[in-house]
């Protein structure tokens, strides 16, 4: 296991955070291994757009429009 890590701190509207807090004692984790589980969700789902993206660009030269 990769044993550096960076911390992030950032802010949270405090009603999210209770709803969050609420979620994390439900499944009996804390807020860091939830956030990092989250974390890793997103990057493994978004791994095939960004592919997408990476290969229009390199064949086309141009990045693709964003259409979000």
């Amino acid at each position: 296991m990769n044993t550096n890590r960076t911390l992030i701190n950032f802010r949270v509207p405090e009603d999210l955070v209770e709803a969050f807090d609420d979620t994390c004692r439900f499944k009996s984790m804390n807020r860091t291994a939830t956030l990092i589980q989250l974390m890793r969700e997103h990057v493994i789902d978004k791994s095939d757009e960004i592919q997408r993206w990476n290969t229009a660009y390199e064949i086309t030269g141009k990045a693709p429009i964003n259409r979000l």
